[in-house]
Formats: structure tokens, C-alpha cells, sequence
């Protein structure tokens, strides 16, 4: 674990009763076996038709309420995600508490320099990989494919390979398509020594995206189904938008999305028994005045919280979001949103966080909102850490020695335990300011490009960089491109980078 406090753990919220959890999963039932799901792979359909599953019509397959218990015993309760360097990072069992992770690439970057919006490149993709691996919160990096200074059908596979070579984390991506992820794999492989030792310890996780309402489609299930084949952890997550493609009520959007992802979860039980599943959601409202998925909606941690205690109920590891916001510029309504968020889908114990920092509609990266989010998550941590009593920490001896109008301040025990203390990076509480004092945006600024310029993780051996960099070569090759990175303009590098 990076963060230097315990894991969450207690207290915690419950936003449902025993009795509710129960028609959320039976509704579920009767949604799979009645309403039915969309396959659209002749593999998937083979498989759920042999178990049992009516496949007289692929557009709605029903799935008996046995298969999905079936596949709830034979998921895996555990899930170990390793670092790059084949050591554990991550334990997801609903027992460890909550860890953060992010995507670092979106079309658009809040330049930290300049503190202006513009084109996200390769290079920042590596800057902010290297400010995550810096920072003590954040546990997991993640890529997309929405860079637009390279083709689309490789950026995938560019993107991962900067997380890889410019942090030390579990790692994951946004996947064009089965190829692709073949691709990763192979290049995952070679970083941890074979498909056998990436299997072992795995670092590198799949994403697959059922299309909400209820449709698995072609591209996500061959992704899913080969993660199962490889024995690498997916993350199963629908985007359910209430209002639009889930009913406009929150316990509607959660049945929908719970089912989505439930019939994946058979479908990959079935291929093949003990397959490492993450379930999980991002789950919003539409908002009605923009038609927008609102990311910073409140709506979206309530239903995040509920499916958090439908997995806790199946003992299943889960991934959710927060942190996002649809604000344009890092102030308070970001601020805000990323607090609400962070804090409530820590008290609901979800097992992994994804996309912090994640800015207007989920299409600009601000490095300073991912500063500020691990601060805002180091706060939360001594909230979740929950209260120690024991003898030492109620000392009510020394309280009766020293009785009225003492001061505990030259007395060991003060010595002994006031380090625990929380501490601020960013936050400022000194009493007097000069004039000319710095403001909250400036530090927020300074620290990040503190770590921009000097942070540095452990290198990959040169022979495996070379060898990493020879097989992105042939991924340019293929597009008929020079296999060299669009470079930022002197203008979007802003005047202080080195």
C-alpha cells in the first residue's frame, strides 16, 4: 500500500436495509430470466446455450436465476492486483478497505504552467503517470484511447506503454478490440517474464463495457472472454445514464446495471470457473436541462453505494468512481464534488476508486485536481481509520495525574503519539500571513510541478525498454507512421518547464 495510514475499514455507511439488498438481487433475477440480454457473439451464445440459458433469440438471451448462483459460488473472492515489479500492491476482498486509482489521459489537459486547456500529447500522458506514482493515494493508473495526436487504433497500446514504463503500478486500459488486447498482453508479458509469471502476478487488468440497456456487445465479450482464457483480472463495468438507457429512477438504473453485469459474470463462469471478476459501474443520471452524463451528479455515488452493498451481499470484489466533476476549472465546484464523492464511496467500503480528477464531462485532465484529490483521500483515511480505545490511547491515569488545569504538552505520551496527527501538504493553517502570502491555487500549482519536474520512478532494465520500444515500432509501422511521438509545441509547454 502506498498512503502511509490504515485501511479504510470502519466506520461505515449503509445506505440499505437486508431486506432491500434482496429485491435488488431478485429483481435482478427476474430482469436476467424474463427481460433477457442482448449477446452479440456466437461464442458466448454457444457457452450460456449449453448451461442452460434460452438462446432461441440472441437479442434477449434469458438467464436462469441457478446460473447466476452458480457463478456467484464459483467467482473468485479474492483478487490480487501485483506492481510492474511482481510484488503485491492491491488485495481486493471487501477487507482491506478502499484504493484509488485514475485514468491519466483524456483529450484535453489543464497545462499546469501555463493554466490553460489544450491538446493532451504522449508526453503528458508520461508526465501524469509519473505525478501518480508519486502520489501516496493513488494505487492504479489507466489509460484511454481518446489522444488525438495519434491514431486511434494504436493509442491504446501507446498509452499503456507509458504507464509501464513511467510508473510502478498496477496498470490498465481503455481496449480498441480483441487484437489489441492480445497485443497488451504479449507486451505485459514481457515485463513480467512470460504469460505464466503475468498470470501468477498479475499487474496489468482488462476493462470490458456492456452498452446499457442490456446488450453485450462483440467487442467487449471477445475482450472478456480471452481475459478469462489468460487468467487476467477484468473489470466488468456498464454506464447506465437513468433517464435514458435505465429507467429514471435510481433503484431502476442499479437493477439494469446489476444485471449487465451479472450476465457477464455467468457468461465468464462458465468459459471458466474461478475467472477473476471485478464488477463494478458508473452509474449517472442524464441531466435534463443538458442532456449531459452528469459525472458530478450526487445521484451517481447513491447508486455506487447501493451496488457496493449488492457486492458486498454476493462477496465479490468491486470497482466504482469518484472524484469526477463537470466543472471546467479547479475550484469549488470541483473541489465539492470531488470531496462529496471521494467521501461517501470511501464510507460505503467499495473495494477499488477509479477516475479521479477526471474533469468537464470527463474529457480534461487537471494534474492539479489529482494533487488535490490525494490530498482530499488522505484527509477522508483519517475518518475511515475509524477510533483506537485501549489502555494507551484513553490514558486515564495520566488524566487523573495531572487533573485539572494541566498541560499535556512536555509529557511523553504527547511525545509518543501526537506524529499520528494528520498533517496537510497543500492546505495551509498558519495563523499569521504575510501580504504577500501565496494562495491555496498557488501551492496547489507549485507542488504539482514539484513533482512534474523531479519525480523519477524505478527504471525498467535499458535491454526491456529497447525491446518494448522496438515492438512499438512495429504498431507505427503498421499505420504507415515514423515511429516518433507528436512533440507539444514550445507554446503548450508552458514557460518555466525544463
Amino acid at each position: 500500500m502506498k498512503s502511509n495510514y490504515s485501511s479504510f475499514g470502519s466506520p461505515q455507511f449503509r445506505l440499505l436495509s437486508d431486506k432491500q439488498i434482496e429485491e435488488l438481487h431478485m429483481a435482478t433475477l427476474q430482469i436476467l430470466e424474463r427481460a433477457g440480454v442482448s449477446f452479440a457473439d456466437k461464442e458466448a451464445i454457444d457457452i450460456l446455450g449449453q448451461a442452460g440459458a434460452d438462446v432461441s433469440n440472441p437479442e434477449a438471451v434469458k438467464i436462469p436465476s441457478y446460473l447466476v448462483e452458480q457463478a456467484l459460488r464459483t467467482a473468485p473472492k479474492t483478487i490480487t492486483l501485483y506492481s510492474r515489479d511482481g510484488k503485491p500492491a492491491i488485495v481486493l476482498n471487501g477487507q482491506t478497505g478502499t484504493h484509488f486509482g485514475t485514468a491519466v489521459d483524456m483529450p484535453e489537459i489543464i497545462d499546469p504552467y501555463t493554466q490553460k486547456r489544450r491538446l493532451m500529447y504522449i508526453e503528458d500522458i508520461a508526465d501524469m503517470a509519473r505525478l501518480c506514482d508519486a502520489l501516496p493515494n493513488i494505487e492504479r493508473v489507466y489509460s484511454t484511447i481518446s489522444n488525438r495526436t495519434i491514431p486511434t487504433s494504436i493509442s491504446d497500446k501507446v498509452g499503456l506503454l507509458q504507464l509501464i514504463l513511467n510508473s510502478n503500478m498496477p496498470v490498465g486500459c481503455q481496449i480498441n478490440d480483441v487484437q489489441s488486447l492480445r497485443e497488451m498482453i504479449d507486451l505485459c508479458a514481457m515485463v513480467a517474464g512470460g504469460e505464466e509469471e503475468l498470470r501468477k502476478r498479475p499487474f496489468f487488468m482488462g476493462a470490458s463495457e456492456p452498452v446499457s440497456p442490456l446488450t453485450q456487445g462483440k467487442d467487449a465479450l471477445e475482450k472478456s472472454l480471452l481475459c478469462a482464457e489468460k487468467g487476467i483480472p477484468n473489470f466488468v463495468y456498464p454506464m447506465p445514464m437513468a433517464g435514458a438507457t435505465a429507467p429514471a429512477t435510481l433503484a431502476g438504473c442499479v437493477a439494469i446495471s446489476n444485471a449487465e453485469v451479472l450476465s457477464q459474470l455467468v457468461l465468464l463462469q462458465l468459459k471458466k470457473p474461478g475467472t477473476p471478476i471485478i464488477i463494478g459501474s458508473i452509474p449517472s443520471i442524464m441531466d435534463m436541462k443538458t442532456t449531459i452524463f452528469a459525472t458530478g451528479a450526487p445521484e451517481l455515488s447513491v447508486m455506487l453505494i447501493a451496488l457496493t452493498e449488492l457486492s458486498h451481499y454476493y462477496k465479490l470484489p468491486i470497482m466504482g468512481t469518484a472524484g469526477m466533476t463537470d466543472a471546467d476549472v479547479v475550484g469549488i465546484q470541483a473541489a465539492t464534488d470531488a470531496t462529496y464523492q471521494i467521501m461517501a464511496l470511501a464510507l460505503s467500503g467499495v473495494d477499488l476508486v477509479h477516475n479521479i480528477g477526471l474533469m468537464y464531462h470527463s474529457t480534461v485532465i487537471s494534474p492539479e485536481l489529482f494533487v488535490l484529490e490525494d490530498e482530499i483521500i488522505d484527509m477522508v483515511k483519517v475518518l475511515t481509520g475509524g477510533m483506537e480505545i485501549n489502555e494507551e490511547t484513553l490514558p486515564l491515569d495520566l488524566i487523573e495525574k495531572l487533573g485539572p488545569k494541566a498541560t499535556y504538552l512536555t509529557e511523553s505520551h504527547t511525545r509518543k503519539h501526537f506524529r499520528r496527527f494528520w498533517v496537510p501538504k497543500i492546505f495551509d493553517r498558519s495563523f499569521s500571513k504575510p501580504p504577500d502570502v501565496d494562495t491555496g491555487k498557488e501551492r496547489l500549482q507549485q507542488r504539482t510541478i514539484e513533482i512534474l519536474e523531479n519525480h523519477r520512478p524505478e527504471p525498467l532494465p535499458e535491454e526491456l525498454v529497447r525491446e518494448l520500444k522496438r515492438v512499438e515500432k512495429t504498431w507505427f509501422d503498421r499505420v504507415g507512421l515514423k515511429h516518433e511521438y507528436p512533440k507539444r509545441p514550445d507554446a503548450a509547454r508552458g514557460s518555466k518547464r525544463k
